[in-house]
C-alpha cells in the first residue's frame, strides 16, 4: 500500500507539529513539514526550513508566494496542510491555478482584529479581501472556536459544508506525568505568554500591585519574550514592576515552571485555543483567565477556574486573592482541570484530522 503524502506548512512554533505528525506516520502517511524554526526534527519528518515574515511586508511575502510556487511544482502531495496565520491565505494564492487539496487551520486571529488603530481596521480588510479570493481554493477550514468561525461565515468566507471544528491542535498527555503540588508557602502565580499588549499583560501587573497595596504576599511569575515597543506595553513601563513581578523570559523548561507555581493566569484579550492553558490544566494547575474567545472551552468559571472582566484589573486581582486564599476552591478547580483537559487530548484531535485528510484524498 502506498504512502499518503502530506506537506505541513508552518511558521515559527512549527515544530509544534511533531507529536500531531507521528499520528500521521502511524496512519501511513508521508510527512513534509514547512516552517521557520530552528529545531530539530526527528528523522522520521522530511523538514524544509523557508523564509516567512510574521508582519505584514509586500516584499517579502511576495517572497513567500513565489517560494511556495517552485516548491510545490517540483515536489507533489495529496494534500497540504497550513497551521499559521499567513501561510493560511498566502499558500492558497501561491497554488490558486493548481489542484492539490489544501486544508487549513484558523489558530487564532490574531492583533489586527483586537487592535483599533487605522493601520489595523486596513489590514483586516486586507486580509478579509485575501481569504475571499482563495475561498474556493481551499478543500477544508478547521477553527479551534466558534467566534473566529462565525466572523468567517458572516465574511462569506467558508460555507456551512467546507469547514469543520476541532477544540484546539491537542496535547499530548502521556508526554505530561508530573502533577503541581501547589503547596509553596508564598502562592505563586504564573503566566506564559508572549508580552504583547493584547495578551493582557498590562492587567496581570497592575493586578500585582494592586494585590500588593492590599496587603498580600504573593509571587508572581513571567515566563516569555517581550515582543512589543509601543506607549502601552513597553521595556521601562516593565521595570515599574520589576520589585514584585519576575520576569523569566524564554525558557524550554516551562512545563517544568508550571509544576512549581499554584495557579496558572492568563488575562488575555483574544487567542485561537490556548495551547498554554491545556499545558496549565494537565499539570493540576488551577487557572484565571478571562472571558473571550479560545479560552472558555478549557476553563469554565467557578469549575476550573475563574474568569475575569476583559481589560480589567481590579476584576483581575479580585480573582486572584479569591483562588488564593481559598484553598478548597483551588482544590476543586486543579481535579476539575486533569479531568477537563482529556477532552483535548492529542490522539483525540489526530483521530480528527486523519478522518479529514483521508475523506479529502479519497474523493480525489
Amino acid at each position: 500500500m502506498s504512502k499518503k503524502r502530506i506537506c505541513i506548512v508552518g511558521g515559527e512554533d512549527v515544530d509544534k507539529r511533531i507529536n500531531i505528525s507521528k499520528y500521521l506516520t502511524e496512519d501511513n502517511f508521508e510527512v513534509t513539514i514547512l516552517g521557520t524554526s530552528p529545531k530539530e526534527f526527528p528523522s522520521f519528518i522530511n523538514y524544509v526550513p523557508y523564509n516567512l515574515n510574521r508582519r505584514f511586508s509586500f516584499k517579502s511575502d511576495y517572497k513567500t508566494i513565489q517560494f511556495y510556487k517552485n516548491y510545490f511544482k517540483e515536489n507533489q502531495f495529496d494534500i497540504i496542510q497550513t497551521f499559521d496565520t499567513k501561510p493560511a491565505f498566502l499558500l492558497p494564492i501561491a497554488l490558486l491555478n493548481t489542484k492539490t487539496p489544501i486544508t487549513r487551520t484558523i489558530t487564532g486571529l490574531g492583533t489586527i482584529f483586537m487592535d483599533k488603530s487605522l493601520f489595523s481596521f486596513i489590514l483586516r480588510q486586507v486580509y478579509i479581501f485575501l481569504h475571499f479570493v482563495v475561498r474556493n481554493r481551499v478543500s477544508k477550514t478547521i477553527f479551534q472556536n466558534t467566534d473566529d468561525r462565525d466572523i468567517y461565515l458572516k465574511k462569506g468566507l467558508i460555507t456551512k459544508s467546507n469547514h469543520e471544528m476541532i477544540l484546539s491542535s491537542g496535547i499530548e498527555l502521556k508526554n505530561i506525568t508530573k502533577v503541581a503540588p501547589r503547596n509553596n508557602k508564598q502562592f505563586t502565580f504564573i503566566c506564559v505568554a508572549r508580552l504583547v499588549y493584547e495578551k493582557g499583560i498590562i492587567n496581570l501587573i497592575e493586578a500585582a500591585r494592586i494585590c500588593q497595596n492590599k496587603g498580600y504576599d504573593f509571587k508572581y511569575q513571567i515566563v516569555g519574550p517581550l515582543e512589543e515597543n509601543s506607549k502601552k506595553l513597553n521595556e521601562n513601563i516593565l521595570k515599574e514592576y520589576d520589585d514584585i513581578v519576575d520576569r523569566l523570559g524564554s525558557r524550554n523548561d516551562v512545563l517544568e515552571l508550571l509544576t512549581k507555581a499554584d495557579a496558572f493566569i492568563l488575562p488575555t484579550f483574544r487567542e485561537g485555543f490556548s495551547r498554554v492553558l491545556l499545558e496549565a490544566s494537565a499539570v493540576g494547575l488551577p487557572s484565571i483567565t478571562t472571558n473571550v474567545p479560545g479560552v472558555g472551552d478549557i476553563v469554565r468559571h467557578n469549575q476550573e477556574g475563574l474568569i475575569a472582566e476583559v481589560r480589567n484589573s481590579e476584576s483581575l486581582a479580585s480573582a486572584m486573592i479569591n483562588l488564593a486564599t481559598n484553598k478548597p476552591l483551588a482544590d476543586k478547580f486543579a481535579q476539575n482541570a486533569l479531568k477537563r483537559v482529556k477532552l483535548f487530548s492529542l490522539d483525540t484531535v489526530a483521530k480528527q484530522y486523519i478522518i479529514i485528510f483521508n475523506s479529502i484524498i479519497n474523493q480525489q
